[in-house]
């Protein structure tokens, strides 16, 4: 995505880097597919994720579609680097392939926004609830405690909030990549960075640690 935004569609040397670079990438998503959809195909019917947990069905649903819908996006984005890598010659496979993968990848990700939305919205309830039953309490533990809630659900939130962002930076790519939106190469090297940095600042572990408040004295 670096190497689209520097070249902005211009043929020449950093274009057919970009596209070596983006061909020999795939080889390491090989898996990717069955990796997405290993909570389908181990408990095909949903019976144990509805047992453990109390969310609406609606959102298991959603939560499905989006499981669907990404082994989509990999597999068809394998077909795409099988046309380029030349082991499969048929072009109008490979171009519906990539049809198939970006449309999937922009349903997964507003799936994935969806289901980050509700369970923002969930965390609200839960921890205004909390927050109301330690409102009677009296004494430094129950202070603590209250501060302590709201720091996490604070850095929660504001990780569900970045994640919905992602989400549909992905999705708004995902639909420049397949022509779907009028975007211009250097516009797509731009969103294909952010969505990138984005994922990196969400793997990183204490990216959104609880800041708690210091005490009063």
């Amino acid at each position: 995505y670096a190497l689209m935004f520097i070249h902005a569609g211009q043929p020449g040397k950093v274009k057919k880097v970009q596209g070596n670079v983006a061909s020999a990438r795939k080889v390491f998503r090989v898996m990717k597919p069955v990796e997405t959809l290993a909570p389908i195909i181990t408990d095909p019917f949903g019976t144990k994720a509805l047992k453990n947990s109390d969310d609406p069905k609606l959102m298991f649903l959603v939560k499905r579609a989006q499981m669907l819908l990404m082994a989509l996006y990999f597999g068809g984005d394998h077909l795409v680097w099988a046309k380029s890598a030349g082991v499969l010659e048929d072009a109008e496979t490979a171009n519906m392939a990539k049809k198939v993968s970006m449309y999937s990848w922009f349903g997964g990700s507003v799936c994935k926004a969806l289901v980050e939305m509700f369970e923002l919205s969930k965390l609200v309830s839960n921890t205004n609830a909390k927050l109301k039953s330690l409102q009677d309490r009296e004494g430094e533990e129950a202070e603590d405690e209250r501060r302590e809630t709201r720091a996490k659900a604070d850095a929660m939130a504001l990780k569900r909030t970045f994640t919905v962002c992602h989400a549909f930076v992905q999705a708004t790519l995902a639909l420049g990549l397949v022509d779907a939106l009028p975007l211009k190469p250097r516009t797509l090297g731009f969103l294909g960075v952010t969505a990138s940095v984005m994922n990196i600042y969400l793997l990183l572990p204490g990216s959104f640690k609880p800041q708690l408040k210091a005490k009063r004295g």
